[in-house]
């Protein structure tokens, strides 16, 4: 058990923010730990207010100084891909809105591993596994999704 797969984001004051994925029990959050040194020594890890059933979290400062976060936004299962943001550092998420949420969720369905990065024209571009063993045969059921959206799709909300 443990925190693993880091995603660090800097705070304007240089201090290092590492959130992880939860392999422990529950209640199974995003785990966050903090560095004032540069990743030489590390505060003990602990929970966030953010759901995740132990998968990967990804997370970027954006250009105009915001903070997202893109993860399974559940206690169990992968059926729900989330982005929240934050104007204040990582300490509050005010924001969520998700790229995916299939309530038919079986075990078999599965979006995660997301990887995120900000464009030039300021646009937020998300690719992820995508598995959907639900749908008929002839239909793709295992990929690599793009999603593109913006900060105010974001803040809009569902």
């Amino acid at each position: 058990y443990g925190s693993i797969q880091p995603s660090i984001l800097q705070r304007k004051d240089g201090t290092l923010v590492a959130y992880m994925r939860d392999n422990g029990p529950a209640p199974k959050r995003i785990h966050v730990s903090t560095s004032p040194d540069e990743g030489e020594t590390w505060t003990r890890v602990v929970d966030t207010e953010l759901p995740n059933p132990g998968a990967s979290v990804e997370g970027i400062v954006l250009d105009d100084g915001r903070w997202l976060l893109v993860y399974n936004d559940l206690e169990r299962g992968r059926n729900s891909l989330a982005v929240s943001l934050s104007d204040d550092e990582g300490k509050t998420w005010k924001w969520t809105r998700h790229l995916e949420l299939d309530e038919r969720a079986t075990d078999t369905t599965r979006f995660h591993y997301p990887s995120v990065i900000q464009g030039r024209d300021s646009s937020i571009h998300v690719t992820y596994s995508y598995f959907l063993e639900h749908v008929p045969s002839d239909a793709p059921r295992k990929s690599i999704k793009h999603a593109k959206f913006n900060v105010e799709w974001v803040v809009a909300g569902e």
